[in-house]
């Protein structure tokens, strides 16, 4: 793995495909009229700001736990790695892209924001196989009790 991997791992890659999926979202929304929901201007607020709020608290909780420079040299298991693999990209996948959703209001959004989750998990396996192989059985435990992008029922509970 070089440096460049250690550091941004399946960011840029999984980042560009998000947005190009995006992007034909928004030209299937506006193909689909009957496709919008009724959800209030209110509502549709608020969980835009609980989204990126979400998004911004674990992604700083996430660089203030494992910093740029041990990316990919040191098997972090503490803070937000706990309980996600990945928390930078569940910082967009499980928050943000969920806020957006029902911020724009349109089914299609929702099915964009559902269909990350596979294909992020498609994205982020040479990342995976890059740690298992530099770590071992360590990471083989650490991947058994922690979700990729969500937390299992298990960290959750502390065990």
């Amino acid at each position: 793995m070089n440096a460049y991997q250690r550091m941004f791992g399946c960011g840029p890659f999984g980042s560009a495909l998000s947005l190009g999926l995006l992007f034909v979202a928004m030209l299937v929304a506006r193909e689909t009229p009957q496709g919008w929901l009724a959800i209030p201007q209110g509502v549709r607020t608020v969980a835009l700001n609980l989204g990126a709020a979400g998004a911004f608290a674990l992604i700083v909780w996430s660089t203030r736990t494992l910093r740029p420079a041990d990316r990919g040299n040191k098997l972090c298991t503490s803070g937000p790695f706990r309980f996600v693999r990945h928390p930078l990209y569940a910082s967009f996948l499980s928050w943000f892209n969920f806020g957006l959703a029902i911020y724009i209001g349109h089914v299609v959004f929702f099915l964009w924001a559902l269909l990350l989750h596979p294909l992020w998990l498609w994205a982020v396996r040479k990342e995976e196989a890059a740690m298992a192989a530099e770590f071992g059985k360590s990471w083989d435990e650490y991947a058994r009790r922690t979700g990729c992008f969500v937390p299992r029922l298990g960290a959750l509970m502390g065990r």
